[in-house]
């Protein structure tokens, strides 16, 4: 069992007995049978979590933005998410619909900067205390909400714009999601070496983001049939704005590697994660990657753009018989690796 939800079970004695309770982001493998008698209402930003709990037979909802009921009086736990700015956001999305006598229970891992959550939570709520600390791990109990604005979510979208492409692409984001706000250095690198596209082609572009390659190659090559997966529900927000703002059509969709993605594509491209929420992952992105073989067309072709440290040459090797580079900094290489046959389409 994880750390955090350790300190949760370990705390189970403290819920009133049948209280409705609602966890927002709770770990794969969180105790939400024994923590409460009660209604448990499990409410996940990651596609992932919410994969893994379906498996072990929870009912997760998978959304951006909870909803709290008006009514709610029981407990809402937040697990600390991985960036400060998103727990700002969260925060005020909790307090500006805080239910009268709710409390807040936010727990995190001490790496993951728990400590330091104290004073943004003391922004929005009147008490604020030191509940637990065990595991390597702290909990706090927030309760009163303080005045807050009514939350608004355009209000913590990022714009910026890559003045590289013709015309210029117009991004968003929000927080939390990777490289939000900019065009990160390994990003950047993969734009310069994206190969052209036939017309009518199918590709993919996994783990999206905020959309940036897809949205490029959806630009540049309109013919091409897009689609978009993450397993984070405010990368997906974000993608399907960046495609809004630049008038690109392409669908976007919810999957945690290849779960829940269907058919076979010409391109697949991707700047893959290695981190699982606070922690490195160095064989994360290979892992999600593993199956892409039963996803490419005849001559299809992976695009990636990976860490030098990590081992992926190896891998594709091992799992194309062949790689490329195409190309290199001091932190990354772009490799590509292809099937053999003719081209095809397919849906």
């Amino acid at each position: 069992m994880e750390p955090l939800s350790q300190l949760l079970e370990r705390n189970a004695s403290r819920l009133e007995p049948g209280c409705a309770l609602l966890w927002i982001n709770p770990p794969p493998d969180a105790p939400w049978r024994g923590l409460a008698a009660g209604q448990v209402r499990l409410y996940c930003q990651d596609y992932r979590a919410v994969s893994l709990l379906q498996a072990a037979g929870a009912e997760p909802e998978f959304g951006d933005f909870p909803e709290l009921d008006s009514g709610h009086a029981g407990p809402v736990i937040l697990s600390l998410p991985r960036s400060k700015a998103r727990l700002e956001m969260m925060l005020q999305c909790l307090a500006a619909q805080w239910p009268a006598g709710a409390r807040l229970w936010l727990a995190g891992e001490l790496k993951a900067g728990i400590k330091s959550a104290k004073k943004p939570l003391a922004r929005y709520f009147e008490s604020v205390r030191k509940l637990d600390a065990a595991r390597h791990c702290v909990l706090f109990e927030a309760r009163s909400a303080l005045p807050a604005p009514a939350f608004t979510p355009e209000d913590w979208c990022s714009h910026w714009t890559i003045n590289e492409a013709d015309p210029p692409l117009d991004l968003a984001s929000w927080p939390g999601v990777f490289a939000h706000g900019r065009l990160d250095e390994a990003t950047a690198l993969l734009l310069g070496h994206l190969p052209e596209v036939e017309p009518g082609a199918r590709a993919l572009d996994f783990g999206t983001g905020c959309g940036v390659l897809g949205a490029w190659l959806a630009r540049a090559h309109p013919q091409t049939r897009m689609l978009l997966t993450d397993s984070d529900a405010l990368a997906l927000r974000s993608a399907r704005e960046t495609l809004r703002r630049n008038g690109l059509q392409a669908e976007v969709q919810a999957a945690h590697g290849f779960e829940r993605i269907e058919g076979r594509f010409d391109l697949i491209v991707s700047n893959p994660p290695f981190h699982q929420g606070h922690r490195a992952e160095t064989r994360m992105s290979m892992q999600l990657l593993a199956p892409v073989l039963n996803f490419l067309n005849p001559r299809g072709q992976l695009l990636m753009v990976v860490n030098r440290h990590i081992p992926h040459r190896k891998w594709l090797d091992e799992l194309f018989g062949h790689h490329e580079v195409l190309g290199s900094n001091a932190r990354y290489h772009v490799l590509r690796a292809r099937l053999p046959g003719q081209t095809t389409h397919s849906i």
